[in-house]
């Protein structure tokens, strides 16, 4: 048995590189990868004054806080790191400034009352009417007393400013007020269109002519 031949054929290696194309492409990717590590080895170190003040300060934080600060999104990547909250979202430190202080929230107006029901608009009617006859009432006159006249009965004695005026039971007033009733202390006036409207008036001295009213 004859041993191998230990001589490097160059011959049959540059045939073998010329017609095998796998050949081409495996020698071509050793060159790449020979190139590489040269490069790898052979490259100058970075300087320190170049490194990046992300890696100076990781440098004094400790494992645990360097694996937080990796999960930590990238927030100028976000495109908002320079942007503010909202205001709403802002609170103001009392101790540290002064600005005047938040608009008061709007409140919304009550709803406008219904309209007016048909016997409410006659109630305010028959009110307004009632009011505008009681201020009609004679309330000018001051009752001094009664005396029996003849042939009228009884005959009341009233005094209208500085003028005496004399009346007899029903005599009528401003239209519609009728003495009703003459009494000993009191005569009595009744509206003749709204019945519970009354005017009493009582006797008093000179010096306190005051009138008493009811209805």
């Amino acid at each position: 048995m004859s041993k191998p031949s230990t001589t490097f054929d160059f011959q049959a290696m540059r045939e073998e590189l010329r017609s095998n194309p796998k050949t081409q492409f495996a020698l071509a990717a050793f060159a790449l990868v020979l190139l590489y590590a040269l490069y790898t080895f052979l490259a100058p170190e970075t300087p320190k004054g170049r490194r990046s003040p992300a890696s100076q300060s990781a440098s004094n934080l400790d494992p645990r806080q360097l694996q937080g600060l990796r999960r930590l999104p990238d927030l100028a990547a976000l495109g908002k790191a320079g942007e503010l909250p909202p205001a709403v979202k802002v609170q103001r430190d009392l101790f540290m400034f002064e600005a005047p202080a938040p608009p008061p929230p709007k409140v919304k107006p009550p709803p406008p009352p219904p309209p007016p029901t048909p016997e409410e608009l006659e109630r305010q009617r028959l009110a307004q009417e009632k009011a505008a006859e009681y201020a009609a009432r004679p309330q000018d006159l001051r009752y001094l007393g009664f005396f029996q006249g003849s042939p009228s009965g009884t005959v009341g004695a009233f005094m209208k400013g500085e003028e005496p005026v004399t009346l007899t039971q029903g005599t009528l007033l401003k239209d519609r007020w009728k003495l009703v009733a003459i009494r000993d202390t009191r005569a009595e006036f009744q509206n003749t269109k709204y019945p519970d409207l009354r005017l009493v008036l009582e006797v008093r001295e000179a010096s306190g002519g005051a009138t008493v009213n009811q209805f």
